[in-house]
């Protein structure tokens, strides 16, 4: 018993000393939640940090840490030496960069993160159209950490369908592949509102040019990375009017509706190596949760006909979208890859891709099925 005793005041013992040190640890470091990078003249980087910090006096606080710098480890030991705290990036979370650092190549920055062994490969990386310190250093009223809020925003809408995941491990996967290209959400601060409107399309490590972010969600589609999402969409009139309400009395050329897709399946062929050509072939299945006009939507007619106008829009708009990358020469879908594995021995690399995109068509073929109604004005 009186060792059974001695035992437990030891471990006691050893826990509260184990808790104080680490409290008084804690209390002297700063963890860096989100840094953002911009381009300053001459060649110098301005980097801003976000550092959450406990304080005794007012408890959980944040600062923010900004300098120039020309190498971004300069600008860390530079913030640091600012600091009353100890900088650790072991907690960052986000990382932006401002569209002009983009446009002129991202990888030496991103080449820095890699090599902290401290920085895990799940953080978020983002594109900010104006400076990135404009979204990081504006006193946001109902914002307390806006490290963790630009956080929790993006995994919220990766979650939910509305922009492609953009982990520092998914950028360097596509970065390095020699068939496909990444893809990072574009960041714009509206007063006390910061949205992404748009996504960044890479070639290698350069930003070459924007989708709208209803244009980026038909782009997930055609990744095959999405497995819910809404849609807005007009539909021409004309082929639903016989099945309108008498008294209707819309004049408008077009039907406004929601759908929402519930599930996907989707194959990417090589039809011709030589062009080369594909086939997009995906099976759609989806709702219908509004719609602006009085209509019936039990019959079977009215049915099909929503159908094949709401596939329709879906094949426009999808053809639309793989013309605009083709045309800037960028691959965020991965047909190079679907091309190096179907052609054996290949040793594509990401330069033969793109000359061969210039003369690349994809044919879409798409079967959507409507599952059932929602809400009708």
């Amino acid at each position: 018993m009186k060792i059974r005793r001695l035992c437990l005041l030891a471990l006691v013992t050893v826990l509260t000393a184990t808790g104080c040190v680490e409290q008084r640890i804690f209390e002297r470091i700063g963890l860096v939640v989100a840094v953002g990078y911009d381009k300053g003249r001459d060649g110098i980087l301005s980097g801003t940090s976000v550092m959450y910090a406990l304080d005794k006096e007012s408890g959980h606080r944040v600062t923010i840490l900004a300098n120039q710098a020309y190498t971004t480890k300069k600008l860390r030991e530079d913030q640091n030496r600012k600091s009353s705290k100890k900088l650790m990036l072991g907690q960052l979370r986000v990382v932006l960069y401002e569209e002009a650092i983009a446009r002129d190549g991202l990888i030496d920055l991103i080449d820095s993160l890699i090599r902290d062994p401290s920085i895990g490969t799940k953080i978020y990386l983002g594109i900010s159209t104006e400076k990135s310190a404009d979204i990081l250093q504006y006193p946001y009223r109902n914002i307390r950490n806006i490290g963790t809020y630009l956080y929790d925003t993006i995994k919220q809408n990766v979650l939910e369908g509305q922009i492609i995941s953009p982990t520092l491990h998914e950028f360097l996967r596509d970065y390095y592949s020699a068939g496909k290209d990444p893809i990072l959400p574009v960041f714009v601060r509206k007063g006390e509102t910061i949205s992404t409107e748009k996504v960044a399309l890479f070639k290698f490590d350069k930003m070459v040019g924007t989708l709208s972010s209803s244009d980026a969600a038909y782009l997930k589609l055609i990744r095959n990375r999405f497995k819910t999402g809404t849609f807005e969409l007009k539909l021409h009139k004309k082929e639903l009017e016989p099945y309108l309400s008498k008294n209707n009395a819309d004049r408008r050329e077009h039907i406004h509706t929601v759908v929402r897709i519930v599930d996907t399946n989707q194959k990417i062929r090589l039809t011709d190596p030589e062009k080369p050509a594909y086939d997009l072939n995906m099976d759609l299945k989806f709702v219908l949760e509004e719609i602006s006009a009085g209509i019936n939507l039990t019959e079977p007619e009215v049915t099909r006909t929503i159908e094949k106008l709401v596939t329709d829009e879906f094949t426009k708009k999808m053809e639309s979208v793989l013309s605009e990358i083709t045309e800037l020469k960028t691959d965020p879908v991965g047909f190079g890859e679907i091309y190096r594995q179907s052609r054996r021995g290949s040793s594509l690399t990401k330069s033969d891709w793109y000359d061969k995109m210039s003369s690349m068509s994809v044919d879409v073929h798409l079967n959507m099925e409507l599952l059932r109604t929602g809400v009708v004005e």
